[in-house]
């Protein structure tokens, strides 16, 4: 069974198995930014390269922290933060989290360029003190066609995020092969969808992707 992870992310999950290949279709870059004040009371993550990427991670004592999924919850523990994250992974799980605290605090967002911007417009659109900080970006490669051999051979793509979708859809997809594509939320399963193929919805935590992927192929 030949399956491709294509998470570009340098955080490594413990129970991540080493049979499944990572190819990254797009590398993350840093970004200088402003360093934020420290009084902000509440600070919102979005993603595993924002943890990653943050350079002023002081400031998170004695905060309440929020982290948009498990993977970007346990890439903050690694750092000695713990966070609070929805059940279902993503801005509509993460707004009900959040939404008791809205009117009490001063939110601080750190995302990546060209992020989501959900959350931002929900504290927004409640009158609550937000700012966003954009730490990184995602950058696509010159070209892809060195990664076409591996891709086109895979049995399952697993995809952990929609830009992830549209480069794999848009440089490298072929109608020849009979790939299975998962993604890790249901907004991915749908920018699969929406290219006109099924998309699976996998748990990535649960420590048995392959045994969820095998059901499948």
């Amino acid at each position: 069974m030949n399956i491709i992870d294509t998470k570009a992310s340098d955080f490594q999950m413990s129970s991540k198995k080493s049979y499944i290949k990572n190819i990254p279709l797009y590398e993350l870059k840093s970004i200088e930014y402003k360093s934020p004040s420290d009084d902000y009371t509440d600070i919102v993550f979005q993603s595993t390269a924002a943890v990653e990427f943050f350079k002023d991670c002081n400031i998170l004592n004695e905060k309440n922290i929020y982290s948009m999924g498990r993977s970007t919850k346990l890439s903050l523990l690694q750092k000695g933060f713990d966070s609070k994250n929805p059940d279902i992974p993503g801005s509509a799980g993460l707004i009900k989290v959040i939404e008791n605290r809205a009117k009490l605090g001063k939110f601080l967002i750190v995302k990546g360029k060209d992020g989501l911007d959900e959350v931002y417009q929900y504290l927004k659109n409640k009158k609550v003190e937000v700012d966003e900080v954009h730490c990184y970006e995602r950058k696509k490669f010159d070209s892809y066609n060195n990664l076409k051999g591996p891709y086109l051979l895979a049995d399952a793509i697993i995809f952990p995020s929609t830009f992830a979708v549209r480069i794999f859809f848009e440089e490298i997809h072929s109608n020849k092969t009979k790939t299975k594509f998962f993604g890790i939320s249901e907004r991915i399963v749908k920018s699969i969808n929406n290219y006109g193929y099924e998309g699976l919805l996998i748990d990535y935590f649960s420590g048995q992707i392959e045994k969820q992927i095998k059901k499948f192929i």
